[in-house]
């Protein structure tokens, strides 16, 4: 199946090769990225990392063949502490990193990372899916990184491009399929080097059968339809009401009284900002209202 043949911002496409088992993903983002990016304000080199996150995370997600939520988690020694990266099987992204230590090098993938780890989760609807894995962090990059990643974890060889400025992040991903047999190292090793020729200049119209012809001009490809990729944050009220009932009621209203009668519950993804006041505390902790809450889950 062929998809339209217009590039399209703010979207994922899938794509196989006709005579090599092969097969990947291209994705763009500018708006939807901004919006994203927007919440924080993020250090240049820790938002490109961010968004190579992102477009990872949207391709491997776009591999999935069920409902849940694919998690990037980047922890380690460097400057940055943590970063993470979700999408889910509706390709609705989301992210965020922690603070940066600038009194340190900041100035590589390296120097973020030290010696760090990289965790990829699966969280499905059906608990049999649930899938985690952990690699160590390759200081060249993170999309290096992966591709060591799916070697070790799945013993297939993969290939990443991440890219990412203030404006726009694009991405492709190459993995060889199981029955791979067939497949030419040298072929292999070529398609590697067309991935890698991707630029965010070339790619700022957006994902689609035109940027795919124009890498991999030589080779027959089959693009599936595009998919829209949309920032979408998971908070709530019910999430924020949730989490203060974690506390119990009598830390909840002691923390009432230690914050001027109000708990501020913001999100650390897209910095939304809940203000809960003793009223609310009351609310939460009446046993009707629990009983009713515990009904609707």
């Amino acid at each position: 199946m062929s998809a339209d043949s217009d590039d399209r911002p703010n979207a994922l496409i899938n794509f196989m090769f006709s005579k090599m088992p092969v097969r990947g993903a291209l994705v763009q983002l500018d708006s939807q990225w901004r919006e994203l990016a927007g919440q924080h304000d993020y250090v240049p080199i820790v938002s490109s990392l961010l968004g190579q996150s992102i477009a990872a995370s949207a391709m491997m997600a776009s591999t999935m063949k069920f409902e849940g939520m694919l998690t990037l988690q980047l922890t380690g020694a460097g400057s940055l502490g943590m970063l993470i990266a979700q999408c889910n099987q509706s390709l609705h992204v989301r992210g965020m990193a922690g603070e940066l230590d600038l009194d340190t090098a900041h100035d590589s993938f390296a120097a973020l990372a030290g010696a760090g780890r990289l965790t990829l989760t699966v969280d499905a609807k059906d608990a049999k899916d649930r899938y985690q894995g952990i690699i160590e962090v390759r200081p060249e990059s993170l999309a290096a990184t992966l591709g060591a990643y799916y070697l070790e974890s799945a013993q297939l060889a993969a290939h990443f491009v991440l890219l990412a400025d203030a404006q726009n992040l694009c991405g492709v991903m190459l993995q060889r399929l199981p029955d791979a047999d067939g497949l030419d190292d040298d072929d292999w090793r070529r398609l590697c080097l067309m991935a890698d020729t991707l630029t965010l200049d070339e790619m700022r119209a957006g994902a689609g059968i035109t940027m795919l012809s124009k890498l991999f001009a030589e080779d027959d490809v089959i693009a599936y339809e595009h998919q829209d990729v949309v920032f979408r944050c998971r908070c709530s009220d019910e999430r924020a009401e949730a989490a203060v009932r974690m506390l119990g009621e009598a830390d909840a209203r002691q923390l009432l009284e230690e914050r001027d009668q109000q708990i501020e519950i913001v999100c650390e993804f897209c910095n939304a900002k809940r203000i809960l006041d003793p009223v609310d505390v009351a609310r939460l902790f009446n046993p009707a209202s629990m009983a009713s809450d515990a009904g609707l889950q």
